[in-house]
């Protein structure tokens, strides 16, 4: 009786060890949130000064210089599973919306893509400083057009291997304004 509630026991055991074990090695879904950055805020603008937005564009935005600037927090963690994976610079892609007479005609062709600091060295060591201190990291960046054209606008936001930074709900982060 003895040996047979030892056996049961060293069974109940182990199987709990190996379920915690595969706990603590598999990636969970925190694990996965925080493996990735994430955008605070984003707002287009007329102009960045000492890293801050100027005028807030809500959808419409006239012809002159425009930016997308954007708020953005991660974890240690965070930047070196990017890292590792390839993932960093981030880049601002710019769509702009090709019309024909006074119907769009659904198509976009990319104009720019532009390169946002994100990973480089310099930067990276200024972020972890900032991460020792805070436990993450509170980064601002924008991308701007200086001549912009009349029409719809739409900035994603991708990692270096092409891949969507999601925002909010797991969607794409996808920026959307009107140049009139």
């Amino acid at each position: 009786m003895i040996l047979r509630n030892c056996k049961s026991f060293s069974v109940s055991l182990f199987t709990f060890c190996c379920t915690l074990c595969a706990m603590l090695h598999s990636p969970s879904y925190t694990q996965a949130d925080e493996a990735r950055i994430k955008v605070e805020e984003a707002v287009w603008t007329n102009a960045i000064e000492d890293r801050k937005h100027g005028v807030v564009y809500e959808r419409t935005a006239p012809i002159a210089p425009l930016y997308l600037w954007m708020k953005i927090k991660g974890s240690s963690w965070a930047l070196q599973s990017l890292q590792k994976a390839g993932k960093l610079p981030i880049y601002h892609q710019w769509f702009r919306y090709s019309i024909i007479g006074a119907t769009a005609e659904g198509i976009t062709q990319m104009i720019d893509n532009i390169k946002i600091p994100a990973g480089k060295h310099e930067l990276v060591d200024k972020l972890e400083t900032e991460i020792d201190s805070r436990g993450f990291f509170d980064w601002r960046t924008w991308s701007m057009k200086e001549n912009i054209r009349q029409g719809k606008w739409v900035v994603k936001v991708v990692y270096a291997d092409g891949t969507d930074v999601l925002c909010e709900g797991d969607k794409a982060c996808k920026y959307t304004i009107s140049i009139k």
